[in-house]
């Protein structure tokens, strides 16, 4: 446009020019008013050229600056290249901060030369087929300074300016939105794997599932053990027909009390009035050849978007019919204080937490008395990789099956006892695997006078630390990462300060904030996040080429203010001590599990006394016998733990202790316990530094 504009003026100055040379040489007869006319327009041409050449000149040129400065400090590159003589027409400036790649000095030709040149660009402009758009998926890419991935996508297309083609390249910095995707595919998935364990044990621990409409009075049986069809094959249909078809396989004394919970007047009337508790019914069937079948049915309403459904989920308790109903009765009281939690899947998920944890508590327990005694080389390490497998089970319940997580954002406080120098052993051994062969060395250095146990977020803490860890080795070639923990003691509290230091490549100051602003709950936004909850606070420093910083404050009551350098200066597997002379009590309905208690007490060389009933044990102390401490199981049936311990406590002349043993080990169950007047509390399986610690308490 300006080109045009100095034609015009030149073409017009011209021809007034050559009208002044036909005048004076008398060509063209002349006169006063055109002479006047002519020179007033050669002035203003003359201030017009001089406008378009000069100042116009400066305002496109102030244009094209700042359109270079919004192109460069965009994610995107840009080059264009006259497709007739392959010269490069603009290259964009913002080449390094996108792919890392320092162009100073460099023409034009030599950036796009390089970034064609790179392998997968390469690849993709290679493969298109040079008329239609083209946009790549996403291509991962490696920052060759910084061993640092991104994300990239190109964009390749022509375009058709006045009779001249040009080629187009967009690379494109993708990384926030594959790392968006990434987490929403990872979500999706573990969602589907904790439904899909969760069916699993289900199916495990129950025989058959009944599912209800109670809107539409349909129904499905579903049997998990195809060689236990109590009611015939499997079957769909109406509930109120299908009802009485299962009635008939009922034992006769059992059927009314089962409709009168059962029918679908009943069911409706639960909904209608929210009473929404799950309910439990226990009855027989079979017939006089086969004999006699005991069946627990838990019945449980579930609402969701203006649906009523019904799950029944039935298991075969004929082998202890008795004890099975009490346990139940104590079960359905702690499942309806989980109900208040987390509703009817919380009741369900406890349920089958503590049939599992049960037969793991044995496990555990003989495991460690079998590792107390001489064993054989090959035959030690099977023992003590069955106890390991057995924990780490225990940790997956712990995980999958807390009713008081269910449902809850993933980011809640889960507060707890926890022993600071464990922790950061746990930390240390964790982060030399994650290490591996890497040629970093790692020290962890503990305030020696900090307190040895501590109340708080511990696996949120430990996976915080872990975070910051894993993230300097990754920023680390070689080098070393010093973790210092130092800490400040307010009043009953103690402020820690956990600093992890490393030598490696350092991140700029850009990155930094990015690593920190960005969307989702990875690295070290989800360090950012746990702060955030916990109300403390994360500092980051660092520079390119020397070091990384990070430094997380937080918060955490005391427990036990003994200093962590007696914690290291006694730290072994478990202190056995001489407790001969002191009598113990141990009352637990299952006979493995006294088995396994009595085993754990024999190195203490006390005198041991093992009962199986709460009712056995109240006779022994009315009888007149003196214990020195009493180990009281929780589950047992008639009378469970508790309800012995206050009969006990009825009784004037008895002053013994009572420890609590129990596979209840959900997060906030040890103050339940405590607060109902047991001395202290014990989860199974019993673990040796717990069992030390108690009987220190009471006896030593």
């Amino acid at each position: 446009m300006r080109g045009n504009k100095k034609i015009i003026v030149l073409v017009l100055l011209l021809l007034v020019f050559l009208y002044e040379i036909l005048c004076y040489l008398d060509f063209i007869e002349s006169s006063f008013l055109l002479d006047i006319i002519s020179i007033i327009f050669i002035i203003i041409s003359g201030i017009l050229l001089f406008f378009i050449i000069f100042i116009e000149k400066d305002i496109f040129s102030n244009d094209n600056r700042l359109f270079n400065s919004i192109i460069d400090n965009s994610d995107t590159i840009y080059s264009i290249i006259n497709l007739k003589n392959e010269k490069v027409i603009y290259q964009s400036n913002n080449v390094k901060d996108i792919l890392g790649i320092e162009t100073s000095g460099m023409s034009q030709e030599q950036i796009y030369s390089y970034i064609k040149s790179i392998p997968i660009i390469k690849n993709e402009i290679d493969n298109w087929d040079k008329k239609d758009k083209y946009v790549s998926q996403m291509l991962k890419y490696s920052i060759p300074k910084y061993n640092y991935n991104i994300w990239i996508k190109l964009k390749l297309y022509n375009y058709n300016l006045k009779g001249e083609e040009y080629f187009i390249l967009e690379v494109i910095d993708a990384t926030k939105e594959h790392d968006k995707q990434h987490l929403l595919i990872t979500q999706a998935s573990d969602i589907k794997l904790r439904e899909n364990t969760l069916n699993e044990i289900t199916s495990k621990v129950y025989d058959f599932e009944i599912n209800i409409n109670v809107l539409n009075n349909s129904y499905e049986l579903e049997y998990f053990k195809k060689d236990r069809l109590y009611f015939g094959d499997e079957v769909r249909g109406i509930y109120t027909e299908g009802l009485k078809k299962i009635l008939e396989y009922v034992k006769e004394t059992d059927r009314e009390n089962l409709y009168s919970i059962l029918n679908l007047d009943s069911l409706r009337e639960h909904f209608n009035k929210y009473e929404l508790d799950s309910i439990v019914v226990r009855y027989r069937v079979g017939n006089e050849i086969k004999g006699n079948v005991w069946l627990e049915s838990t019945v449980f309403f579930l609402t969701n978007k203006g649906r009523q459904n019904v799950s029944i989920l039935t298991k075969n308790v004929t082998d202890d019919a008795l004890a099975i109903r009490e346990q139940n009765i104590i079960l359905q009281n702690a499942l309806n204080e989980a109900k208040k939690i987390n509703k009817t899947k919380g009741e369900l998920i406890s349920t089958i937490s503590h049939d599992i944890r049960i037969p793991l508590t044995s496990i555990v327990g003989l495991s460690d008395t079998l590792l107390s005694s001489n064993l054989g080389g090959e035959v030690r390490e099977d023992v003590e990789n069955i106890k390991s497998s057995s924990k780490d089970i225990l940790k997956v319940i712990e995980k999958l099956l807390d009713p008081t997580k269910i449902d809850k954002e993933d980011i809640e406080k889960e507060e707890k006892r926890y022993s600071i120098y464990k922790m950061f052993k746990k930390i240390e051994n964790l982060s030399k695997e994650y290490i591996k062969d890497r040629q970093i060395k790692l020290n962890i250095i503990l305030d020696n006078n900090l307190p040895v146990v501590l109340y708080g977020d511990f696996r949120r803490i430990t996976n915080a630390i872990l975070e910051l860890i894993y993230n300097a080795v990754n920023n680390t070639s070689e080098g070393s990462i010093n973790v210092s923990v130092k800490g400040k003691k307010i009043n009953d509290s103690v402020k820690l300060s956990v600093e992890v230091y490393d030598t490696g490549v350092g991140i700029a100051p850009d990155k930094l904030n990015k690593l920190l602003e960005e969307d989702g709950t990875t690295g070290l936004n989800s360090v950012k996040k746990i702060m955030e909850v916990l109300n403390g606070t994360l500092e980051l420093e660092s520079k390119v080429d020397s070091y990384t910083k990070a430094t997380i404050t937080y918060m955490q009551k005391i427990v036990e203010d003994n200093k962590v350098r007696q914690m290291i200066a006694n730290n072994k597997s478990a202190e056995v001590f001489d407790l001969k002379g002191k009598k113990i009590l141990v009352v637990d309905d299952n006979e493995l599990n006294l088995k396994v208690t009595a085993r754990l007490l024999t190195p203490y060389s006390v005198s041991t006394t093992l009962l199986q009933t709460g009712e056995e044990c109240i006779d022994l102390i009315n009888e007149g016998e003196v214990f020195d401490l009493i180990f009281m199981d929780q589950m047992m049936p008639v009378l469970d733990g508790t309800k012995t311990m206050e009969k006990l406590k009825q009784i004037d002349s008895f002053k013994t202790p009572i420890v609590v043993l129990t596979a209840d080990a959900m997060n906030g169950q040890r103050e339940k316990y405590l607060e109902s007047g047991f001395d202290d509390y014990i989860s199974k399986p019993i673990d040796k530094k717990e069992l030390s610690r108690v009987l220190s308490k009471f006896l030593k």
